[in-house]
């Protein structure tokens, strides 16, 4: 009952101090079986981080173990607690990373981007921490995002309409931007050890495929990654790699010539040339590079 924490629920976020309230007063109440006094508790604690991060650092245990919480507001604000505590102070949030990676397929859109952001500010320094959860991320970073609103043309009239095609559309961003940033951690994973994606390497040759933006680039990069040591793991990369080639990304491009070369597939010599001597507007050095890749490719072939 919430009359257990009468003085807590008397508090208001808006003008609360730390003398105001003991941090065990606080720990019972992000504890408590009743969703007001969580959900207050939270908005009290986000109020008092805000104010001075210091001030709720010992709950930070504590904000971890809420991640699984059913109340929207108590994990919004815990999300945002543990993005300012982890620029901050990144080990104390360490603990959070499988909690986090959960919270990326929560199916309230702002719930992922907040989990993401906290994901991004950790992998910032310490990528590594991530390598044991490649499985996870990958699987994130394969997931499209999905439209929360049906048929925003079905409301009833003309501002009914709008207001759905905006909820839409923040929506979509929403999930685009969480999906970035598991996608660059996909990366980071990759380049510290190939070995932790190698598992996914028929599922990152379809990205390299079909996806886009952030993903394809992750996808592209983390294939070349894993052909500088299993080049057969990744053999069916070889075409849609070539198709890449054109796309105007400098990552791109560096990592699938890279690639195509640790591959070791003649029938990407025809592809590699077209793309090196063609008119668009291309990086010397991936031009020499990709040149050079294909006077490798060659002679390998011809020694065969």
């Amino acid at each position: 009952m919430t009359g257990d924490h009468d003085q807590l629920m008397e508090l208001d976020p808006e003008t609360v101090s730390a003398d105001d309230v003991e941090i065990d007063t606080l720990r019972e109440g992000l504890r408590s079986e009743e969703n007001l006094v969580r959900t207050h508790t939270a908005q009290i604690v986000s109020a008092l981080a805000a104010d001075d991060l210091e001030t709720v650092e010992p709950l930070i245990p504590t904000l971890v173990t809420v991640l699984d919480d059913e109340r929207i507001v108590v994990l919004r604000e815990s999300l945002l607690i543990l993005a300012a505590v982890a620029d901050d102070t990144p080990s104390a949030v360490r603990d959070a990373i499988p909690d986090l990676l959960s919270l990326l397929t929560h199916e309230t859109p702002l719930i992922p981007a907040l989990a993401a952001d906290v994901v991004r500010v950790l992998a910032v320094g310490h990528a590594e921490w991530f390598v044991p959860y490649a499985d996870e991320l990958v699987a994130v970073m394969a997931t499209e995002p999905t439209d929360p609103v049906e048929d925003a043309t079905a409301a009833p009239n003309t501002q009914a309409r709008e207001h759905l095609a905006s909820v839409s559309r923040e929506e979509m961003e929403r999930q685009t931007t969480a999906r970035t940033v598991v996608a660059n951690v996909v990366y980071e994973v990759a380049s510290i050890d190939a070995a932790a994606v190698l598992p996914h390497a028929s599922r990152l040759c379809s990205l390299v495929r079909d996806g886009s933006g952030a993903v394809l680039s992750a996808s592209v990069g983390a294939i070349s990654f894993i052909s500088e040591e299993h080049p057969d793991a990744v053999a069916d990369a070889v075409a849609p790699l070539c198709d890449r080639l054109a796309t105007p990304d400098r990552a791109v491009q560096v990592h699938a010539v890279s690639a195509l070369g640790h591959i070791g597939d003649p029938s990407a010599v025809d592809p590699l040339r077209e793309f090196a001597d063609g008119d668009a507007p291309l990086d010397e050095d991936i031009r020499s590079i990709a040149y050079a890749t294909v006077d490798w490719l060659a002679d390998e072939s011809s020694a065969e």
